[in-house]
């Protein structure tokens, strides 16, 4: 088993990306500390880890609020023991309606002109809409909940001698974006270039940090498309599909794995081909 005698501590956890990466751990023998701000499904995250492996425990963490933080990372010291693997998952989506219908129609009518005259010509006034709250709550929950876990774990990887991995999600809005989100792609951008920072200052005690950047996967966090969305979306992609929790999982699990060894303060995209870097 790829990581025998491992624990890992995973961000929201209670569904979608979080819980396939927490099972596909469990699998591979990993004691697993599934945290989310639910409590109830960070629990049913935990439960299905404790079928597979010994030690799954579960908590309650808002990413967003360092003392949240502390006090999850305390709690998996006292019943799993100390990190060797930290999956920053947790993210949002915007609540408020009106904004959410708005990006919507954007991305949609955005995505049929790219594929029907090559190039964008709807201006998205996304950012003239977004309020300081809702830009602060984004940064908070992707970049700030990163480094808020970041910084609980790295003394416990240094101070264990036996070093560690960071893995932390980011997205090919990070980096191609697609317009009706300035703040989303604005938070994962700058997670991956904490996770290239990191990597550096981390590699003297033995921490590998690498980040993941997933296309359009499909999870819970697509509120924004409906079927036919989707359907753009494939038809868009040249694997002709959206991509799959399991797909995500599967890459995590790689950079949390022996494979990994000589590999850090890289960016992994899983995507379909949807965007293609040098």
């Amino acid at each position: 088993m790829q990581l025998e005698g491992k624990t890992a501590f995973v961000t929201g956890a209670g569904s979608g990306l979080g819980r396939e990466i927490c099972v596909a751990f469990a699998r591979e023998g990993a004691r697993v500390f599934a945290t989310d701000v639910n409590a109830a499904t960070a629990a049913e995250t935990a439960a299905a880890c404790a079928a597979l492996t010994a030690g799954a425990e579960s908590a309650v963490c808002d990413v967003a609020d360092s003392a949240s933080v502390k006090r999850a990372f305390a709690r998996m010291d006292e019943t799993v023991g100390t990190v060797d693997v930290l999956v920053n998952n947790a993210g949002i989506v915007h609540s408020d309606p009106a904004y959410l219908e708005h990006v919507k129609q954007v991305q949609t009518t955005q995505i049929v002109e790219v594929m029907t005259e090559g190039r964008v010509k709807t201006h998205a006034r996304t950012i003239e809409l977004l309020t300081d709250e809702m830009f602060d709550r984004m940064l908070r929950v992707h970049l700030y909940g990163t480094f808020h876990c970041t910084r609980e774990a790295l003394p416990r990887m240094r101070e264990s001698g036996r070093g560690g991995r960071i893995i932390n999600m980011g997205s090919i809005m990070g980096t191609a974006s697609l317009g009706g989100a300035p703040d989303y792609c604005a938070a994962k951008g700058a997670i991956l270039a904490f996770t290239r920072a990191t990597a550096r200052e981390a590699a003297s005690y033995g921490v590998l940090a690498n980040a993941i950047a997933p296309g359009f996967i499909d999870t819970p966090l697509l509120v924004n498309f409906d079927d036919a969305n989707k359907q753009l979306i494939a038809a868009q992609t040249p694997l002709g599909r959206l991509g799959t929790p399991a797909e995500i999982a599967a890459a995590a699990l790689f950079l949390a794995g022996p494979g990994a060894s000589f590999m850090t303060g890289q960016t992994v995209s899983p995507n379909g081909g949807i965007y293609m870097s040098q």
